[in-house]
């Protein structure tokens, strides 16, 4: 059993290392957008969000869960459950600071919480071995 909890360590442990590149990237990609005023802010973070998830979804697909089998679904699986963080976060945030919550650490619980809601799903469903296929099949 302890080897088990040492492997999702290094699971979380990589997770969070790509998630950290992944908002980096993000980041850089929003700055650069505004510090040369090719767009507004709000194009330049979703753009941002974009090349960000990206970097997330293939950083966790090679070098965090990797697969055996098809890996056909899984893009779809992965954003759906950035879909769900992200409208997470938003009503989280809504939440706690109508709770008068200050805004630094309700988005602090958000995130933390959010990070670990995302690295379940990824664990257990997005990056899966076996694909959802026998749902679409007839007996």
């Amino acid at each position: 059993m302890k080897k088990k909890s040492l492997f999702d360590l290094a699971l979380l442990i990589r997770y969070l290392g790509i998630g950290l590149v992944a908002t980096g990237v993000h980041y850089l990609v929003f700055l650069a957008l505004i510090a040369t005023r090719f767009t507004d802010p709000l194009l330049a973070s979703i753009c941002g969000g974009i090349v960000g998830a990206s970097v997330s979804f293939i950083g966790n697909r090679e070098l965090c869960f990797t697969a055996i089998g098809t890996r056909r679904f899984q893009p779809i699986r992965f954003a759906l459950v950035a879909l769900a963080t992200n409208i997470g976060n938003g009503l989280g945030l809504w939440f706690l600071i109508k709770s008068n919550l200050s805004p630094i650490i309700s988005q602090a619980v958000v995130t933390l919480t959010l990070t670990a809601v995302g690295f379940i799903a990824h664990r257990f469903w997005t990056f899966n071995h076996a694909d959802i296929t026998s749902a679409s099949r007839t007996p």
